[in-house]
């Protein structure tokens, strides 16, 4: 008859080779949106994996590209991008989308790119349907790429010279209306619609961005969004 101990190590190796099994054969069990194996389909539904995907992604440029194929935006690949001080590799020109950026087009790192897709379809549309029964004719931006350093910690290189962060000063309705970021502390006589749809944005990016700055921030900030795609955690 069998010891415990031997028992115990025939159950321990049938576990492993049960967990072996189903890692090896794991895409033909497990859907594309929870496996994190697959990337990210910015078409697909979103699962508890899609932050994990997210975080994958940063950093592995495979991955990062096969996402960005899915998206809904207008891109063109940008080889070379940047300047000699602050070159961007590998970059991608946005150039349209469901809701267009005004001005037209900025240069984003993959990574950006792929937030931005979500920002869209994800957060900004369904925040100006739920608040103002419409969705957007744009996005106002106000630069992304620039060769600097954090404006308040010389020495400190911005996320902007690696083409990581963009600024969205307002959001354009279907009927015209643009909602400037600038309206965050707006103190009305009653409540005022931009003010909840620009708090839902916020709120809602934050889940996409490693580093979201509000007006709620600092000053540098009352006038614009600073979406990041680096960084964690960071939501103010």
């Amino acid at each position: 008859m069998p010891s415990r101990r031997m028992v115990g190590r025939i159950v321990l190796s049938a576990l492993i080779v049960a967990a072996g099994v189903a890692i090896a054969t794991h895409r033909a069990w497990l859907p594309p949106a929870y496996d994190p194996t697959r990337p990210l389909d910015l078409g697909g539904p979103r699962t508890f994996m899609t932050p994990v995907k997210l975080r994958v992604l940063s950093s592995d440029q495979t991955m990062c590209r096969a996402a960005l194929a899915t998206s809904a935006l207008r891109l063109r690949s940008v080889p070379v991008g940047g300047t000699a001080a602050c070159p961007v590799t590998d970059g991608t020109r946005v150039d349209g989308g469901p809701a267009p950026t005004v001005p037209a087009g900025f240069l984003a790192s993959c990574r950006l790119a792929v937030r931005w897709s979500m920002f869209q379809t994800d957060v900004a549309e369904p925040a100006a349907r739920a608040v103002f029964g419409m969705g957007l004719r744009g996005i106002r931006q106000a630069g992304s790429f620039a060769c600097r350093d954090i404006r308040d910690r010389p020495g400190a290189i911005s996320s902007h010279a690696t083409a990581d962060a963009i600024d969205v000063s307002a959001f354009v309705l279907d009927d015209g209306r643009e909602i400037p970021v600038s309206a965050w502390h707006a103190a009305p006589h009653g409540p005022d619609p931009r003010i909840v749809f620009l708090h839902r944005v916020r709120d809602g990016a934050c889940a996409i961005f490693g580093v979201v700055l509000s007006p709620d921030y600092n000053g540098l900030h009352a006038g614009h969004l600073h979406l990041q795609a680096t960084g964690f955690g960071l939501c103010d």
